[in-house]
């Protein structure tokens, strides 16, 4: 596994890329191991996916605050391969969304950046709503790095509007960060031990490991074979989390001097938005 220590090449790009569970003093709530919580997350991987679900776009993508320089346009360009119709918002539009206008897409894909400045820039009624679109309407979705740690979060207190942050999607504390973020390492390029039987260099900047889910392991980091990309159902929605970013631009590697033989890794982002979108099982059983 290839290593890179931060290197000052702008400070615009500096701040607005990478991840993190909270940033610039946002509060994102108590970071917690989940080695020993994983009961909180018991698995709802379907042999057969999950059932069909009809929707007017395929896919809504969060481009409101704090999100990852650059990184929505390289979600979007993976879409297009793929024929994925899509519409991005801002974090004000997000919150004028109904639950009847957040069940009209196939899924939503949230991208990286800085998930504790994200979850502030919503009302806490949207991220119930956004809440409830998944696990009572279906909706599938994705988070990569941020999107990842945003969706993992208790859920809302009895009484309150919505969760006191992140959406809750998978309801535990904070996931805990990959160890190179305590290493003080921001960036690298980590090998990842694919379920298929592949390994695949993928850009990591700044993001969590995840829930050990049996049956739900579609990826783990190779050094220390903690799972890196998983799958799950939440209530009816097909659930998709990424702590490396399979759908970095080629801009973030070329600037941050990582490069490898595997290329850029946006067939595999591909995949894991096809599944979501799809209601399909990414898992070999």
């Amino acid at each position: 596994m290839r290593r890179s220590k931060l290197v000052l090449f702008g400070v615009v790009f500096s701040l607005l890329s990478g991840c993190g569970s909270a940033g610039a003093g946002a509060v994102a709530g108590p970071k917690s191991s989940l080695s020993e919580n994983h009961d909180a997350f018991p698995s709802q991987t379907r042999t057969d996916g999950g059932p069909r679900r009809d929707y007017r776009v395929g896919a809504l993508i969060y481009n409101g605050v704090a999100t990852a320089f650059g990184d929505v346009e390289s979600i979007i360009k993976i879409l297009n391969s793929k024929g994925i119709t899509y519409q991005d918002v801002s974090s004000r539009e997000l919150d004028r969304m109904s639950i009847e206008d957040l069940s009209q897409f196939g899924m939503i894909v949230w991208p990286g950046g800085y998930a504790g400045q994200m979850s502030g820039s919503l009302e806490p009624s949207t991220r119930q709503r956004i809440r409830q679109a998944v696990h009572e309407r279906g909706v599938g979705f994705v988070g990569i790095c941020a999107g990842a740690f945003i969706a993992v979060s208790p859920e809302a207190l009895k009484g309150a509007d919505g969760p006191e942050w992140g959406l809750s999607l998978l309801n535990s504390e904070t996931l805990p960060y990959y160890h190179l973020e305590n290493e003080g390492i921001e960036y690298a390029l980590v090998d990842l031990n694919l379920s298929v039987g592949t390994l695949r260099g993928v850009v990591w900047w700044g993001g969590p490991t995840l829930p050990e889910l049996p049956h739900g392991v579609i990826a783990r980091y190779s050094d220390t074979h903690e799972p890196a990309v998983v799958q799950t159902y939440a209530g009816l929605g097909n659930v998709i989390l990424s702590g490396p970013h399979p759908e970095a631009p080629r801009s973030w590697r070329s600037k941050l001097g990582l490069g490898n033989s595997d290329g850029l890794d946006h067939e595999f982002a591909g995949h894991l938005f096809k599944a979501a979108l799809g209601q399909e099982n990414l898992i070999p059983m």
